[in-house]
């Protein structure tokens, strides 16, 4: 299922997604704090991804307070029209509570340290696509990760990539799913890129001391073979690693 969320914000800064997450972690507790608490307290996948959709013309560089300790200087983007915030799971729960959550949330302190608030409108429902097929194209809406098991990146084009986009997928289903894809999956790029995508938590900041971190992500156009029923899972949850921090949503193309 995937969710559509208007917003009003005068500006977007390149680095949002800890504060996107963060909105969610609230809509959740305004739902149900235990379940919140449930969810985040462990170190495992997470069942959704998300991407916020904005206008991207004309930045400018302004500073950019990342917590009371950490400021950068960086793009913002200015909006003269709402934006939109998409998340999409397989999970029913998360997605209840999402969306009973986000109905109580009218104003989101998005950056009280740069004045930054959202106006959160009406959530909305969307429909998805049912995948029947064993080859499905789609196009990615937000970078997705893949990542070794010791955190190595890697991209469309290195020789591994096959292997270690398995080996991610793999461990994904068994702890989401508690089993093992269907059957290996194959990527095809038609059009892709290399991107390296700015990136914050606060435990980076507070472990390392450094601002920022540089993640280096696939974006663009690709066809994915596996069985029917894992490329739906896919399609809901997002490809790749870190899909909870807003990498790894995709659509499909046609169809």
């Amino acid at each position: 299922m995937r969710v559509k969320i208007p917003i009003t914000t005068e500006k977007v800064p390149v680095i949002f997604r800890q504060r996107v997450l963060a909105f969610i972690k609230e809509a959740l507790a305004q739902a149900d704090k235990d379940y919140k608490e449930s969810m985040y307290g462990i170190r495992m996948p997470k069942a959704y991804t998300f991407n916020l959709a904005f206008d991207r013309t004309n930045p400018k560089e302004e500073e950019i307070s990342l917590d009371e300790k950490f400021k950068i200087k960086d793009k913002v983007f200015y909006q003269d029209r709402p934006v939109f915030l998409y998340i999409s799971s397989n999970d029913y729960q998360f997605l209840i509570n999402l969306f009973n959550g986000m109905k109580k949330i009218k104003i989101f302190d998005f950056n009280k340290f740069d004045n930054i608030y959202w106006q959160v409108g009406k959530p909305v429902i969307l429909r998805e696509k049912i995948i029947s097929n064993d080859e499905v194209t789609f196009k990615t809406n937000a970078p997705f990760i893949v990542e070794t098991k010791d955190d190595r990146p890697v991209v469309f084009s290195d020789e591994n990539f096959q292997t270690e986009l398995n080996n991610v997928m793999e461990r994904i289903f068994r702890k989401l799913d508690n089993r093992d894809l269907k059957q290996p999956l194959e990527f095809y790029p038609i059009k892709m890129k290399k991107e390296v995508i700015k990136h914050t938590l606060r435990d980076f900041r507070e472990k390392t001391g450094k601002s920022i971190m540089y993640i280096t992500g696939n974006s663009g156009i690709f066809k994915l073979k596996g069985h029917p029923e894992d490329l739906q899972i896919i399609y809901q949850i997002g490809l790749g690693n870190r899909t909870g921090q807003g990498f790894g949503m995709i659509n499909i193309i046609g169809g």
